[in-house]
């Protein structure tokens, strides 16, 4: 899927879907942001104690369910009574909305074939578990649409295997890759996630298959600042506003 024949408002990522207006990682929050006109969607997984993939960021359950716990201890046929209403923000409005498994945002995967969709495997989860149980958690999950997704993670380990198992993969970044990294050249990813303020002075040089991609970024301006820098994607929580300003711009 090509990013540079798009206007601007097309090289917006969803970041863990309308996170401004909808709990994020929700598939309300996925939705939301399709509906807003997204062309790419970043979502979070973790792993309950019996490996099924969830939609998550945290490891702890209390930011976004209001209970204490941690979803890698969770056994999965606890997930049908737990609810993300992200209470700390959005109060008592989405108090039905559910935690959702990766299976059932596959799903809407499915029925959206021309959005290109980031899952990120978190670090807590390669964690617990490693990175082959991770990786085939998720696979199995997503083999079906995987032409529509990319694989990405702070952990590059994890992504040398899905590469090699012919998987699209992001690696997310601290900083940006210095040229003697031997281990990002025999990576050669398809993209890279980072924050703008990282970003090196100067001119922007990747590998020519490698696309750029910066979080988290919510003024139209800095957007088109860092389009003209060499971005070709910017994620962030307010899908519908950014669109829509860069759109008139």
């Amino acid at each position: 899927m090509a990013t540079t024949d798009w206007g601007a408002a097309d090289r917006l990522v969803a970041h863990r879907g309308y996170a401004a207006r909808y709990p994020e990682n929700t598939l309300l929050a996925v939705r939301k942001a399709l509906e807003a006109g997204a062309r790419y969607v970043e979502v979070d997984i973790q792993l309950t104690a019996d490996r099924v993939p969830v939609v998550f960021h945290d490891p702890g359950l209390e930011r976004m369910c209001g209970c204490p716990g941690d979803i890698h201890q969770l056994h999965s046929s606890a997930l049908p009574a737990l609810r993300c209403p992200y209470p700390a923000r959005f109060g008592s409005r989405f108090v039905q909305e559910p935690l959702a498994t990766l299976a059932q945002l596959a799903v809407l995967i499915d029925a959206w074939p021309e959005v290109r969709f980031f899952i990120e495997l978190k670090p807590e989860a390669i964690g617990q578990f490693g990175n082959e149980v991770v990786l085939r958690a998720v696979a199995a999950e997503l083999d079906g649409c995987r032409d529509s997704v990319v694989l990405i993670s702070y952990e590059r380990a994890v992504l040398h295997l899905a590469k090699a198992a012919g998987w699209c993969v992001g690696a997310v970044e601290h900083r940006w890759p210095e040229p003697s990294d031997l281990d990002w050249q025999r990576l050669a990813p398809d993209y890279l996630f980072l924050d703008y303020r990282d970003l090196p002075d100067g001119t922007l040089q990747l590998g020519k298959h490698t696309r750029l991609a910066l979080f988290e970024v919510a003024e139209p301006g800095l957007a088109k600042a860092l389009f003209a820098r060499g971005a070709a994607l910017i994620e962030t929580f307010e899908i519908d506003e950014m669109r829509r300003a860069l759109q008139s711009s």
